[in-house]
């Protein structure tokens, strides 16, 4: 299962003011509290600051590298003209969030996701919108998958995401995700599959308890990675034990690693 954590994203108040005063510090801390909480990746994320998105990315970019030179980063944004100016910043192979099926969309996002080589998050939507069945959300892959490798984009490099939306709003909005993260494994090998894992509990309360309940049951749907935060041990430990019941875990050696260096919560 990677991991991407989510918690650098000036929509939330703490890390817009540490990005509005250039506060190094108070990044670094954030991306190390993820980094130890299990993040494989670090999703970067100034949307919310539209008329400096460009050179916050860049900021950001450069002072989580400058303290975390091995961490991978997944650079987020709306805008590829952003993505594109930012992505020669960074220095270990980039994630790239998000591409969709929409033509307008794949098309200005084409330069971008040739450019370099990348991992590349795309959502199963297209033209149509946001998927309304599972099998269109399947249907929506094939021709993801197509498009991408017709850029040169190899399989495993793929990150389907299912659009998960919230129960809150669409209580078959559950159901619908896991038949269509179990529809995109069986139809296409070779890709992964990812989910932006706190959409699903919008609108609720005691929402890290829905995020732990929907982690497990996508695992076993066949959910590879995930976007989430990993300083919420709760949610980090239901995913550990979920990979020892899932024979995801040999000896379940991570899991007892876990546990020795006290990071399992119950």
């Amino acid at each position: 299962m990677l991991i991407v954590g989510e918690r650098i994203n000036t929509s939330r108040h703490a890390i817009n003011e540490a990005v509005a005063g250039r506060d190094a510090v108070a990044i670094q801390r954030e991306v190390r509290l993820q980094v130890d909480g299990g993040a494989d990746l670090i999703d970067v994320n100034a949307g919310s600051r539209r008329d400096s998105e460009v050179d916050d990315l860049i900021w950001l970019i450069e002072e989580i590298q400058n303290e975390f030179p091995k961490v991978r980063l997944s650079i987020d944004s709306a805008n590829p003209d952003s993505m594109n100016r930012v992505l020669d910043r960074v220095m270990l192979r980039p994630m790239l969030n998000s591409t969709t099926g929409e033509r307008s969309r794949m098309e200005a996002m084409a330069p971008v996701i040739q450019k370099r080589a990348c991992d590349i998050v795309a959502l199963c939507m297209d033209d149509r919108g946001i998927p309304k069945t599972a099998g269109q959300t399947v249907e929506n892959t094939v021709r993801l998958v197509s498009d991408l490798e017709d850029l040169g984009v190899p399989r495993d490099r793929i990150f389907l995401d299912p659009v998960t939306q919230a129960v809150s709003a669409n209580t078959r909005a559950g159901m619908m995700a896991l038949e269509a993260i179990d529809g995109i494994r069986r139809e296409l090998d070779g890709v992964h599959i990812i989910s932006g894992l706190s959409n699903i509990s919008f609108g609720l309360p005691r929402r890290p308890l829905v995020n732990r309940a929907f982690l497990t049951l996508a695992m076993k749907a066949g959910l590879t990675a995930a976007i989430l935060d990993p300083s919420d041990r709760g949610l980090m430990s239901a995913l550990k034990a979920a990979q020892v019941l899932l024979d995801q875990d040999p000896w379940c050696q991570a899991y007892t690693r876990a546990f020795r260096e006290g990071r399992l919560e119950a």
